[in-house]
């Protein structure tokens, strides 16, 4: 292959590359805080160092020196810490930490080099001094040996065979062996290589972008299996790979018995990679069989009789032993990923709702023929549709915990600026929701985050005064409820100083001197563009911007924010988001010509209430009597100005929405719907009350109501409680 060429596959796969290794060092940073929790929980340290060790060996294949170089240190103290040399100290933490986020530096400058500062190469520089102090690494290799046998024996050379075939998507996956044979190379001396060409076609049959290649390399190296093995980590699932060292002939016998498949019995196994003879193997069979005859007498176990009697080496025997016990305990369990690119799975969405819209039409005229073999086969072809929606959907949804692990850093490091005390807990973070809401989502919690840490929580002196423990809490929770999700940010710290923030308002024009609004509505002016309290600017917070975009953002995402402060105890932040933002079961109802969409989710009961029964009550509010309770009833009508007369017989949707329950006047009630949603355009974006809208099958608009900023509009916070 050309030079050319080789660089070419390198472009092509350097992506993939990059995508991974963030996967990683979002991993490191997670694992580190999590260290921090735990110091003694080794299984963590061992994550953490292959964390590391999958970076740097990565890297190197694509010949990303400055990555290598800098994640080797990374590596070497951390190859300390799990050998008991160092243990885990708030200082080794916060170096660890400003290490990885150079790592992801150098990382997303891979294709750059120009981006690396010299400010950017003196704090590397700085950070080596530092973990080199730590590590005493005074002249080490710039590829350490990895593994127990490698350090046991350290300095010394061994001669690897190494065998691998390569499978015929390697190159269309991005990958060429050429360069894991020069990085190869890198690691010792390459005594002889032979490619093997037994797998090619006949020209006539090859495809140029197939790969057929395979080699046997002798490599002499202080490297261990491990750092070989690494070399081959992106290519790992689409190679046969086989890493062997000069072996005794007791491991030869061990590795033999860890290659035979199935279960099969001690002595048998043992037969079959030559440890002992059939002959003596009966014979000590006839042993154990006699020795049945003395009952007074412990029954001798088979392999300490293969020991004793056959001459078998106890490696040999455990190694057998363990075959069986593991192959016993562990039924082959196997995982499978695919990686699939998101704008392909978006396109997949898209189609799926023009198919939902494509059924509620054929459905539609199947009930105009009346033809019921015709209505059958619709309704059925409905079933597989709405299958097909919830299985496509939930290829989109993932656990919300990954985007709450990320805000542990900014915490410990927040905190840590500010001289505050925080313990950070994060709770429900297997609750799901669609990733592309995940991606918006983060940002809004970002500033929420900050602003509990910077505004909520108090120094520890100011928590002591105050008789609370000098810690502070932050809490970051999620959990379904009723077709949304419900994420929270709760602190225990100071609240919101509501005069101070009533003060500021009128000062600035928000409120009119000397109202005072409802407590919920005082709340809602923390998030005014440019609106702060604080008496002074930080780096963190104080000119006003931030919160306003986060209310921005989340009602972009049909969402919803509540405040819940009480003066002195804390502050509570209710974000209610949809599962998704694409399809949804929908309750279809009509007023006039016009068509509503209800989320099914949000639909407690209809009642034949509304009409004459609607009265007015002493607030203006519009009312019906629910069993002994007046319950505020939204009329749409009236609301949107539809055209339509008020018919003699009108329904009453009660629907429940995070503040209580409310009714909504319909004139028609056209059942369950599913609903593919669709974006208002932007002149429509700013109606109160509408979340969007969706084509019905017969290629009617139906506007979909949101269930929760109606309420607000039309009732308001007080007349919600009031009628709960």
């Amino acid at each position: 292959m050309s030079l050319d060429a080789d660089l070419a596959f390198i472009a092509q796969a350097m992506p993939a590359f990059i995508s991974e290794a963030a996967e990683q060092i979002e991993a490191i940073e997670t694992l580190l805080l999590e260290l921090e929790e735990q110091p003694d929980n080794r299984e963590l340290l061992d994550s953490l160092f292959r964390c590391a060790h999958t970076v740097k060996g990565s890297a190197g294949i694509f010949g990303l020196n400055r990555v290598v170089e800098f994640t080797h240190h990374v590596e070497t103290l951390l190859d300390k810490m799990r050998e008991g040399e160092l243990v885990l100290t708030p200082g080794i933490s916060t170096l660890l930490l400003q290490c990885n986020d150079q790592i992801r530096f150098l990382v997303d400058t891979a294709a750059d080099e120009r981006a690396d500062t010299p400010a950017q190469k003196d704090l590397r520089a700085d950070l080596v001094i530092q973990l080199r102090a730590l590590t005493e690494e005074d002249a080490q290799p710039a590829l350490p040996e990895g593994g127990a046998a490698a350090e046991a024996d350290a300095g010394a050379l061994r001669i690897w065979t190494i065998s691998a075939r390569f499978g015929t998507e390697t190159f269309r996956n991005g990958m060429d062996p050429l360069s894991i044979a020069r990085y190869l190379h890198g690691m010792g001396q390459v005594l002889s290589m032979h490619c093997g060409s037994d797998s090619v076609p006949p020209l006539v049959n090859l495809n140029p972008e197939s790969c057929y290649l395979g080699f046997v390399m002798q490599l002499q190296t202080t490297a261990s299996r491990e750092d070989i093995e690494g070399a081959f980590s992106f290519v790992l699932d689409d190679c046969e790979l086989d890493v062997v060292a000069p072996e005794t002939s007791d491991q030869k016998l061990t590795r033999a018995i860890d290659e035979i498949p199935g279960t099969p019995r001690l002595g048998d196994m043992l037969v079959s990679v030559g440890a002992v003879s059939q002959d003596k193997l009966v014979q000590v069979l006839s042993n154990q069989q006699a020795s049945r005859a003395t009952p007074e007498l412990a029954k001798p176990k088979i392999g300490s009789l293969l020991e004793t009697q056959a001459g078998v080496a106890p490696e040999v025997v455990d190694a057998a032993l363990g075959k069986q016990q593991k192959l016993r305990e562990f039924a082959p369990t196997e995982e499978r990923y695919i990686r699939v690119q998101a704008d392909r799975l978006d396109a997949v969405i898209n189609l799926l709702g023009e198919l939902v819209i494509a059924g509620a039409g054929a459905t539609l005229l199947a009930r105009e023929t009346h033809g019921e073999a015709l209505i059958e086969a619709n309704l059925h072809m409905n079933s597989l549709i709405e299958e097909i929606r919830n299985g496509t959907l939930g290829l989109r949804m993932v656990p919300v915990g990954e985007t709450f692990s990320r805000f542990r850093r900014v915490v410990r490091d927040t905190a840590s600026n500010l001289g505050k005390e925080v313990n950070f807990e994060i709770m429900g973070g297997d609750a799901e929701l669609d990733k592309s809401m995940v991606e918006k989502i983060a940002d809004p919690l970002m500033h929420l985050v900050r602003n509990a840490l910077d505004h909520g929580l108090e120094p520890p002196q100011e928590r002591i005064a105050a008789g609370k423990p000098p810690v502070g809490k932050l809490t970051l929770s999620a959990r379904h409820e009723t077709g949304a999700i419900l994420i929270r940010i709760e602190d225990d710290g100071r609240g919101i100083n509501r005069e101070r923030v009533l003060q500021r308002a009128w000062n600035r024009g928000l409120v009119e001197p000397g109202i005072v609004p409802s407590d919920d509505d005082i709340h809602m002016l923390i998030f005014e563009p440019g609106f702060s309290t604080a008496e002074q600017i930080t780096n963190l917070s104080g000119r006003g911007v931030g919160m306003d975009v986060v209310r921005r953002n989340i009602e972009a995402l049909r969402g919803s924010l509540r405040l819940n402060s009480t003066p002195g105890q804390g502050l509570q932040v209710d974000i209610r988001l949809p599962l998704t933002l694409a399809i949804i079961d929908g309750f279809l109802v009509g007023v006039g010509q016009s068509k509503f969409v209800l989320p099914l989710e949000a639909v407690v009961e209809v009642i034949e209430s509304g009409g004459d029964n609607v009265r007015v009550d002493a607030r203006g509010r519009h009312c019906v009597e629910l069993r002994g309770a007046l319950l505020p009833v939204v009329r749409l009508r009236t609301l949107y100005a539809v055209e339509s007369g008020l018919p003699a017989r009108v329904s009453v949707v009660v629907v429940h929405s995070p503040r209580g329950k409310y009714g909504i006047e319909v004139e028609a009630l056209l059942g369950q719907n599913q609903t593919v949603i669709k974006p208002l355009g932007r002149l429509f974006q700013t109606l109160r009350g509408i979340s969007g809208s969706s084509i019905l099958g017969n290629g009617e608009v139906a506007l979909i109501l949101d269930v929760a900023s109606l309420g607000e509009l039309i009732t308001g916070a007080d007349a919600l409680q009031a009628a709960v």
